[in-house]
């Protein structure tokens, strides 16, 4: 069963409450398919810790800092995502979503910290593989509704 199957069956099934992060994966799951594949360790980013260096290469490394740690993720916003990722990445995600740049942007600006955060409970990047970042954020999306 895909990732997107187990949440539109686990959305259906808890009464319309969403969680952020699933509301986001819901209302663009082409949009999160194409993020999950940047996360993958195969992924031309380098997965989890090639994204990261991008952020932190930005400037961005005290957002990155919340991400990884207890407490509030900093938030990002979408010209913070086209810088790190590159316009070329968020055009190629924004097509795979059949939306604009802009507003691919924006979405990824709320759902990668919140991707992150979930994807390191211990602070540290691991290198995953798609089939893992499907399991570990099902079950995050699943205990939150």
């Amino acid at each position: 069963m895909s990732l997107l199957k187990s949440l539109t069956d686990m959305v259906l099934n808890a009464g319309g409450q969403k969680a952020g992060l699933l509301e986001s994966v819901m209302q663009n799951p082409k949009l999160m398919e194409g993020v999950m594949g940047l996360l993958s360790k195969d992924s031309p980013v380098g997965g989890v810790q090639g994204l990261l260096a991008n952020f932190q290469n930005a400037g961005m490394g005290e957002a990155v800092q919340s991400w990884l740690g207890d407490g509030a993720n900093k938030p990002l916003s979408g010209g913070d995502i086209e810088q790190a990722l590159g316009g070329d990445v968020v055009r190629q995600l924004a097509e795979q979503a059949n939306m604009a740049p802009s507003q691919a942007s924006d979405v990824l600006s709320q759902a990668l910290p919140a991707m992150i955060d979930k994807l390191t409970p211990q602070g540290e990047a691991q290198d995953m593989d798609f089939g893992s970042l499907q399991s570990m954020l099902g079950g995050f999306l699943k205990g939150k509704l």
